[in-house]
């Protein structure tokens, strides 16, 4: 039989399409006549790359190849990074460059993602010099690939001057820059370059306009996340499964549920994170029912619900205090569905038992965890501690909280206003000496509302609006008319050894008072206001929102770190469970 020739195995490579395949191909190539062909040496340790096995890769190129293209290195440094071996890809670049080999664009548009992926900035700034070594510093992959890599590793700063120093700004660079800004939470700056693209006249793609749905979600911008979606439609962009769970999640979030189910409704085509981005809105939202409604809609669709499902799911039973509900489908999860809990879904449970009062059975999950707990597992069961007035439970968990996460300034706070309450002042000097002696800081409680379209964020007291006196004197002639309406202060959430009149003094210029007075002041009768908040709404102004929804006629949404708060005619829908 005439033996098979160098095109016979490079047609068979080309065409392969399994590993088992490929195994029996090399196994033919070793015996025959070719099997030193370089070229045909080429292209196998090119298909062992297409099936994803780098370290042979790897191994042609070190060890069996003499002098390899540096196609094959490039693919190799492409492959360990594609599955994330960063590390390796890294130090095969390093090995590259120390044999002699000269990197191309593509060389580098590969190694940087790698570090990226490993957040290291040292081999990002290597690669960096060596691209000005090598002189593709104007390159506009390459200089994009940078843009990404300080980006995801938080240097804003110099991802930013690379951006301004481009003389052609297209789109992967703007989503590049977008994304960095979006990873730390630099939301205005996000939608600022959005509308800088708009200037420029760059087209945005789907990945733009998912960055830029997430910043107007994370920022509560209903308007402006309107305008987003306008313009989706506006430029016949389409609204594929990852716009549309973008769009879903910037709804909910900002408090338009209607909208985001309309959104759903709308969409030809749903996958699992379509269906969990409506699913997570309405538990977000405290609509248990609806959200229990959905799931079981999606999984008789035949999708099979994944762990960010459950998660929603939980947390809408939660919030509603449905805890046998949320037994139920917390043992269905891993027993039916093979989906195992992690934290997120014990946190929803100890949330769950916490609020409802069943603290030792929260007590009790957390230590037979299969995975070890964290700090926010812990503090829900501490904030738990905290409503039920449990001090002695409370004290239990402050050294297994402090042991995970001791430089939280979170937690200190919430243990010293745990002692006020049960009127232990000299335990709530002993935590604020020793928040002092740390240099721990209190989180500065914030609340913003969105009113034609720009955000305005106050703090509590906060006096450097422009409306700030209008908004404190109305805030003193709403006071009069709850009063008249049978409003009466709860003291009991000032967590400082002071006189009552102080007490209601320093309650009643919380930071969403002064949101929610500057949105009336500055809205027609009649529209809906929402509120952003950063930390649980206590008490009062959960009392106080509610008075005034039903002295003004307003309907008053409000999302708090817990949940989402509608307040109409003077009711919650919360229930006053929250």
């Amino acid at each position: 039989m005439k033996p098979k020739g160098l095109t016979f195995y490079i047609s068979k490579l080309q065409t392969c399409a399994s590993t088992r395949q490929l195994l029996q191909l090399h196994a033919q190539i070793i015996t025959t006549h070719v099997s030193d062909s370089v070229f045909l040496l080429t292209r196998l340790a090119h298909a062992y790359l297409k099936f994803g096995y780098p370290t042979v890769g790897q191994r042609f190129i070190t060890r069996i190849i003499k002098n390899p293209p540096l196609f094959l290195w490039n693919e190799t440094i492409k492959c360990y990074a594609k599955n994330g071996c960063y590390r390796e890809s890294i130090d095969l670049y390093y090995h590259m460059v120390r044999s002699g080999h000269k990197p191309n664009a593509f060389t580098f548009t590969f190694v940087l993602p790698a570090c990226a992926g490993l957040k290291s900035v040292s081999d990002g700034r290597r690669v960096h010099d060596d691209i000005l070594l090598f002189g593709y510093e104007y390159n506009e992959f390459v200089i994009t690939a940078l843009i990404d890599l300080y980006g995801k590793c938080g240097e804003l700063g110099f991802a930013r001057q690379l951006f301004d120093e481009m003389l052609v700004k297209k789109t992967a660079s703007c989503n590049a820059l977008m994304a960095g800004f979006v990873l730390d939470d630099r939301f205005d700056d996000a939608l600022s370059l959005f509308n800088e693209m708009n200037k420029l006249g760059t087209k945005a793609d789907t990945m733009t306009i998912v960055s830029v749905l997430q910043s107007c979600a994370s920022l509560g911008g209903l308007q402006q996340g309107r305008w987003a979606h306008d313009h989706v439609i506006r430029t016949r962009m389409g609204i594929n499964v990852y716009v549309g769970a973008a769009l879903i999640n910037m709804y909910a979030r900002c408090g338009s549920i209607e909208e985001a189910r309309q959104v759903f409704d709308k969409m030809p085509q749903k996958d699992i994170v379509t269906w969990t981005a409506i699913i997570c809105g309405y538990g977000m939202h405290g609509l248990a029912h609806l959200s229990e409604s959905l799931f079981l809609q999606m999984v008789s669709s035949g999708l099979k619900p994944d762990a960010v499902t459950f998660v929603g799911v939980l947390a809408g039973f939660s919030h509603n205090g449905m805890v046998e509900k949320g037994w139920y489908w917390f043992n269905k999860m891993s027993n039916e569905f093979g989906v195992k809990p992690v934290l997120e879904h014990y946190s929803c449970m100890v949330d769950m038992l916490g609020r409802a009062g069943r603290l030792k059975q929260a007590e009790e999950l957390i230590r037979n965890m299969y995975v070890k707990p964290d700090s926010k597992i812990w503090g829900g069961l501490l904030n738990a501690c905290k409503i039920h007035k449990n001090y002695k439970m409370a004290e239990r968990v402050v050294p297994e909280i402090l042991k995970l996460d001791p430089t939280n300034a979170g937690w200190h706070v919430l243990m010293s206003n745990i002692y006020a309450t049960s009127g232990k002042w000299d335990q709530v000097a002993k935590m604020r000496r020793d928040m002092k002696e740390k240099k721990l800081e209190k989180p500065p409680g914030w609340s913003s509302i969105e009113v034609a379209g720009q955000i305005h964020t106050f703090l509590a007291f906060d006096q450097s609006h422009k409306m700030s006196k209008a908004i404190y004197r109305y805030l003193e002639d709403i006071k009069e008319k709850m009063r008249a309406e049978g409003y009466v202060p709860e003291s009991s959430v000032v967590f400082e050894k002071v006189d009552e009149e102080t007490k209601e003094e320093m309650l009643f210029y919380h930071s969403e008072r002064l949101a929610i007075a500057f949105g009336i002041l500055s809205t027609s009768n009649g529209n809906v206001l929402r509120v952003m908040k950063n930390l649980r709404v206590c008490v009062d102004c959960h009392n106080v929102i509610k008075f005034i929804s039903r002295i003004t006629y307003r309907e008053i949404i409000v999302r708090d770190a817990k949940r989402f708060h509608h307040f109409k005619d003077g009711v919650c829908s919360c229930g006053d469970y929250w």
